[in-house]
């Protein structure tokens, strides 16, 4: 992974944030946000397509740098506000929650098209400790992110009717910490397994042998003694952060056991920093 920004500069765990809720905190230094900005543009943009891809299509095809990034990028709206969540929290987690962890698919490469969120669990690390010997120490890492700039709504999650459709979320008020913990749930029970055969194939459509390599080892059926971790980040603004509190229930983080972590990343003017990431992006990455 080149061009790294330290984003230790820019989030600082704070344990004094409700505390007995079991949520982790990591704060946003709001008094940094236009370097925070300028830090993430290549970072941001090599999620979506590396430097020598850019230079060989350049290149290759007489494309201009702007325009070769710009069609890659997704428009303002939901996909733009929740990639923003989902490589930022890539980056957290690669560098601070799971900074073992050592093969690192950048998903947001693998899309169909730029109107429409990445398939399958947000983000998925993994730990390989040797290529050739797999390990019980090797490991998998994923993290469910959900990313709300806007107010909370009144919206109350639907009741189902039928014993078989009932969830957990029925009749509860709207709250990104429910979405973000019941889609990790899904993760431990179904969706992580779905996403590594897609991970293989897409390294397979694009001939990335090394990466598909190391990701096959947590696909054999022979070899699955492996630890795995699944999280839940809300990305938040600052400023719905108690109406989120107040929503969030008492037993979501007890009735969802198969959760590791659950991270909140609250930050002043959330739409105004991630949309001026992406107007910067294609100018000056």
């Amino acid at each position: 992974m080149n061009n790294k920004i330290d984003l230790s500069c820019y989030f600082k765990s704070d344990t004094s944030l409700y505390p007995q809720s079991g949520l982790q905190f990591f704060v946003f230094d709001n008094n940094k946000a236009d370097s925070f900005v300028a830090d993430c543009l290549v970072p941001f943009r090599e999620a979506y397509i590396a430097n020598d891809d850019v230079e060989r299509i350049v290149n290759g095809f007489s494309k201009t740098r702007e325009d070769v990034i710009q069609r890659r990028l997704p428009e303002k709206g939901n996909v733009m506000s929740g990639d923003f969540g989902e490589i930022l929290t890539f980056y957290l987690a690669s560098q601070i929650w799971s900074p073992t962890a050592n093969v690192l698919p950048m998903k947001w490469r693998f899309k169909d098209k730029k109107t429409a969120a990445s398939h399958y669990t947000d983000i998925m690390l993994f730990e390989l400790k040797d290529e050739s010997n797999p390990s019980i120490d090797d490991a998998l890492y994923t993290y469910e992110v959900k990313t709300r700039a806007s107010d909370l709504t009144n919206t109350v999650y639907p009741i189902h009717k039928r014993k078989a459709f009932v969830t957990y979320k029925d009749g509860k008020a709207e709250c990104t910490f429910i979405e973000a913990v019941f889609d990790a749930n899904k993760d431990a029970v179904e969706r992580a397994a779905e996403t590594i055969p897609y991970l293989l194939t897409r390294c397979e459509d694009l001939e990335l042998t090394e990466l598909h390599d190391k990701i096959n080892r947590f696909s054999n059926p022979v070899n699955k003694t492996y630890r795995k971790e699944y999280n839940a980040v809300a990305v938040i603004d600052s400023s719905t952060l108690s109406e989120q509190m107040k929503r969030f229930p008492a037993d979501l983080l007890s009735s969802h056991p198969n959760v590791g972590r659950v991270f909140c990343i609250p930050m002043d003017n959330l739409k105004e920093i991630y949309e001026k990431i992406y107007e910067e992006m294609p100018k000056n990455s």
